[in-house]
């Protein structure tokens, strides 16, 4: 389910997208739109605000992806780098043939 906004409504404001809080509304969005009770124009805007969540969701997976495929091995103990660290380059983060584990 999606947050409620609380008293510090600025607060809220500046946080960042949840994961969860945005699959969740856009199941909730499908779900109404299955049901078949909304207007066409309700229609397309509940699709549009799901394909956007969706979209905001591809983005945070990849960046925790990002993230695990950054920790590397240094001195025997597990560091987690800023992706800012690495080369803007590097699509696949497997350049040297390590699987990054």
């Amino acid at each position: 389910m999606a947050r409620k906004n609380t008293a510090a409504g600025t607060a809220d404001a500046d946080r960042q997208p949840v994961f969860e809080d945005l699959l969740a509304e856009a199941e909730v969005l499908a779900e109404k739109m299955e049901e078949g009770g909304l207007s066409l124009d309700e229609s397309i805007q509940a699709y549009e605000k799901g394909v956007a969540n969706l979209r905001l969701c591809a983005d945070l997976l990849r960046t925790a992806e990002e993230k695990v495929q950054v920790l590397l091995e240094k001195n025997g103990a597990f560091r987690l780098e800023e992706l800012d660290a690495r080369s803007a380059d590097s699509d696949d983060g497997d350049e040297d043939g390590e699987d990054g584990y």
